[in-house]
This record gives structure tokens, sequence and C-alpha cells, in this order.
């Protein structure tokens, strides 16, 4: 598939994802199209920043857990002890 027809296929696919989004925000709060349009570029800078504040969780989330099974892993070989001699 050549460029041209990516991104006339990428257009329509945007335009189709723009016009299902302006249709559900307006069955939901009853706002008009206009109005929905020009609050995109704010939900879109919301959308972001919530995304960004999620991974930041998680990876807090995930480092701790690291952590904690690190130090239990630590604490089970020192309580094997030393392997025997071969």
């Amino acid at each position: 598939m050549g460029f041209p027809i990516r991104l006339i296929v990428g257009g329509a696919v945007a335009g189709l994802a723009l016009t299902y989004y302006v249709r559900s925000r307006r069955a939901r709060t009853g706002d008009g199209y206009l109005q929905i349009i020009r609050q995109l570029p704010g939900d879109a800078a919301r959308l972001v920043d919530e995304t960004r504040e999620r991974a930041a969780s998680a990876f807090d989330v995930g480092a701790t857990a690291a952590r904690d099974r690190e130090a239990e892993f630590s604490r089970q070989l020192q309580a094997a002890g030393a392997p025997p001699d071969a």
C-alpha cells in the first residue's frame, strides 16, 4: 500500500473516530457539536495528564513490589545457607 493510500485511510479512520466521539458525547451530555469540538483539545490534554499520572502510579507500585520480592528472595537465600561443597 502506497503512502497516499495510507494517508487517505488514516484520515478516514481519524474522521470516523472523531465522529463517534462527538456523537457519543452529544448523546451523553446533550452539548452541541461545535461546543464538543471546541472542548476537544482540553479533553485530550486532560486524558494525557491522567494517563501520565496512572503510568507514574503503576511504576511506583511495580517498583515497590519488585523491592519487596528482592528482599524476600534475599531472605530465602540467607536462610538456605551456603551450598554444600561438591
